[in-house]
């Protein structure tokens, strides 16, 4: 063949090939999925210690360690008025103050030796102690927790310089503006004059003594107020009769622990202002009180509140911040908790001079969440990703242990979960529009801005009626 009669063939054959219709690219909206399996929770062995402890325990051997939480029924709610702190105090010494054999730093050089660890925190209404290590020392670690927990010393010089870092702490409060908003929301919709919403001062813990940590530690700290999680690489059998020995001598008894208070407050609508000059922006929080997670609104709540706030595609930051150019991220969230309403939250941030504009669209987004139905689409996608989420609530048996271990300890049952999917999986368009007409005012949200007002570009009471925030801080 010559070398016209070789490209003549070529050219014939591309242009045959030029007119082949070109196969048609599919796009994302032609994948399916299938429904998402059903999450097989492995089941923990349980029992009660002798002394009253509930016990639970999850073997893993993929990896040479081992975990442990215990978590003790008491909290910061139960606070005293005039010793606010006191509970934060003495969980941290709990563990930095050491035990009757040890000090809090020979502990320290123990567990570093161990490449272990063993720790002490208060919440709002749980405390615990962690620990976890290599299995090879876990009959050590498990010693020093067991005295960490069961014959803390509270040494003076600890409780002192936990007590000084806290005052730090006090005087710094006012550094961060988005702290600022978080914790003055908090006492506007709680109210400041119960352990939901009060602050801690300076002369709360000038009051604070050595017999103050040891009395909390008394009435809270026994065996049949405390829950003990282990997981990780042991045999259940084994880690039982670990366990069992260690406590045998802990038979400590008190009174059973009384409810946690109750949340009795009305709305408390307005603006509230925390002047801050330092700041070029303007953090914003917008709060009332939300629910918990056994109202059987929740589901919906939590849909809805999702096409509201959360996401590049909810409904504020389509408008707020692709739309309008008024913030560089903003989000809502229903805020439920275990044993009393959380608080529904819209939080954002935004240039001085469009502070107005911003808090007001976002009102605006609430209020049409409440006249006009949700799309389909929105539903879907709300829809998804909260049950999509369900994965990552047991991907792990650390997570896997403490859900159930808080579904014991707040008294859910053990399928809680699994009803709130389905539960979630039924919410409708309508059930969105209800939820949101019945359990979400406009009216009734309290504004807490940080920012500058000598840079808005419209006043704040263009928002409602302004009352200023007092940031001083008494000495």
């Amino acid at each position: 063949m010559t070398r016209h009669h070789l490209l003549l063939t070529f050219a014939l054959a591309g242009a045959a090939f030029s007119q082949a219709p070109a196969p048609a690219i599919p796009t994302y909206r032609d994948l399916k999925y299938p429904p998402l399996r059903q999450i097989k929770i492995p089941e923990p062995v349980t029992f009660t210690l002798p002394n009253g402890m509930k016990v639970f325990l999850l073997e893993d051997h993929e990896l040479p360690v081992f975990n442990g939480l215990a978590l003790v029924r008491t909290g910061n709610l139960f606070d005293p008025p005039d010793k606010r702190g006191v509970s934060s105090i003495m969980a941290d010494v709990l563990r930095s103050g050491g035990t009757r054999a040890k000090t809090g730093d020979q502990i320290d050089e123990e567990l570093e030796n161990l490449a272990a660890a063993v720790e002490s925190s208060m919440g709002e209404t749980n405390a615990s102690i962690s620990f976890s290590g290599l299995s090879e020392s876990t009959g050590t670690i498990l010693r020093i927790f067991h005295d960490v927990l069961t014959g803390p010393e509270f040494r003076q010089e600890k409780i002192d310089l936990t007590i000084t870092q806290t005052h730090s702490g006090i005087d710094r409060r006012n550094d961060e503006p988005q702290g600022i908003a978080e914790r003055e929301i908090a006492s506007v919709v709680y109210g400041r004059d119960n352990s939901y919403g009060w602050t801690v001062e300076h002369q709360h813990l000038a009051r604070i003594q050595r017999e103050d940590l040891q009395a909390f530690y008394r009435r809270y700290y026994f065996p049949k107020n405390i829950q003990l999680a282990v997981y990780g690489d042991f045999s259940a059998a084994a880690m039982r009769s670990m366990l069992e020995a260690l406590f045998a001598d802990w038979n400590v008894e008190q009174p059973a622990v009384p409810p946690f208070p109750a949340v009795n407050v009305k709305p408390a609508p307005g603006v509230f202002l925390a002047e801050k000059s330092d700041v070029t922006q303007t953090f914003f929080t917008m709060g009332m009180l939300g629910g918990t997670l056994r109202d059987p609104d929740y589901p919906a709540l939590e849909v809805a509140t999702n096409i509201l706030g959360s996401g590049f595609t909810s409904r504020l930051m389509s408008r707020i911040r692709t739309k309008m150019g008024l913030a560089y991220s903003i989000g809502a969230g229903w805020g439920a908790a275990y044993d009393h309403p959380g608080i529904f939250r819209i939080v954002g941030s935004t240039k001085s001079a469009s502070t107005a504009d911003a808090v007001l669209a976002a009102r605006t987004e609430v209020e049409k969440m409440r006249t006009t139905e949700v799309t389909e689409q929105e539903l879907r996608t709300a829809k998804d990703t909260v049950l999509n989420s369900f994965v990552f609530f047991f991907d792990s048996p650390s997570k896997t242990l403490s859900r159930l271990m808080n579904y014991e300890y707040y008294g859910y049952p053990k399928d809680f979960l699994f009803e709130y999917q389905k539960k979630v999986a039924a919410v409708t368009r309508a059930d969105v529009l209800r939820v949101f007409r019945e359990r979400v005012n406009p009216a009734n949200l309290s504004i807490v801005a940080v920012g500058n007002p000598q840079n808005f570009g419209k006043p704040l009471t263009g928002v409602g009626k302004v009352e200023k925030i007092d940031l001083s801080i008494p000495k």
